[in-house]
């Protein structure tokens, strides 16, 4: 992989940054950082994967990882919340294609000593909504049809308040972007296990295919690509789509 520039996401004048001493370190003394914060954290040696991946978003950069079930891909995003001071109250914002991921991600959250919030349309309300606003949560788990349709998220989430709140944005199952691309475009009239493994067929949501220009608007902090399959025409199609075909996307 071709040595990248330091993104200009790593501090922004406004929102949540990291560490002042931890940024400034030369990227062998991050690297070394990252493995010993895993190490302090979990009592595990990290995948170098998992290191080069936490690096990346240090370093600002946009980050499509690609991993299967079991990597441990939950723990990138820890890793890189704990280079945030804790009096910043900052964010981390899930996107998840079903609910019942996002209930089980919040428990490992919990487990670990994090504050998270599955929200849903059952519980989002004007309570939730302040407690959002306030920062309670560090982790907050939600499906595309909220963050595009709900008109009271975006009233917090387009908000001075959250945006200088917010620290990354996750997406979970980052290939269903491309697939709701294909669906919406009429560019594939049939869906195959081409693109898609049978027991993804569960998971299709339309508004995955549209997130493109929400997050635009994000205090220009990284985004976070998960997938545990993607074939290069698809990462391409996900970059197009979400509007990040820039020269700082990152795949380890």
């Amino acid at each position: 992989m071709h040595q990248l520039a330091i993104s200009k996401r790593v501090r922004t004048p406004t929102s949540v940054n990291m560490y002042k001493k931890i940024y400034e370190k030369t990227d062998e003394k991050l690297k070394e950082f990252i493995k010993q914060t895993s190490m302090d954290t979990y009592q595990q040696e990290p995948k170098a994967l998992q290191v080069e991946t936490v690096f990346n978003l240090a370093r600002g950069r946009n980050t499509f990882l690609l991993a299967g079930t079991g990597f441990g891909k939950s723990r990138i995003s820890e890793m890189y919340f704990k280079m945030i001071p804790k009096m910043k109250r900052a964010v981390v914002l899930v996107l998840n294609p079903l609910d019942s991921l996002g209930d089980n991600q919040v428990l490992e959250k919990e487990k670990a000593g994090f504050t998270a919030i599955n929200l849903t349309q059952m519980n989002f309300n004007k309570t939730t909504a302040e407690a959002i606003m306030n920062g309670d949560y560090n982790f907050i788990y939600l499906s595309p049809e909220i963050f595009l349709n709900s008109k009271s998220f975006d009233e917090v989430y387009f908000s001075t308040t959250f945006q200088n709140r917010l620290a990354l944005i996750v997406i979970d199952e980052a290939h269903m972007v491309y697939i709701w691309g294909l669906v919406e475009s009429s560019t594939s009239k049939t869906i195959t296990s081409v693109h898609l493994p049978i027991e993804d067929y569960a998971l299709f949501r339309p508004c995955y295919g549209k997130l493109g220009p929400h997050l635009l608007f994000r205090n220009d902090k990284p985004i976070l690509l998960l997938s545990a399959t993607c074939r290069p025409v698809a990462v391409q199609g996900i970059m197009k789509s979400l509007k990040l075909n820039d020269d700082n996307l990152c795949q380890p």
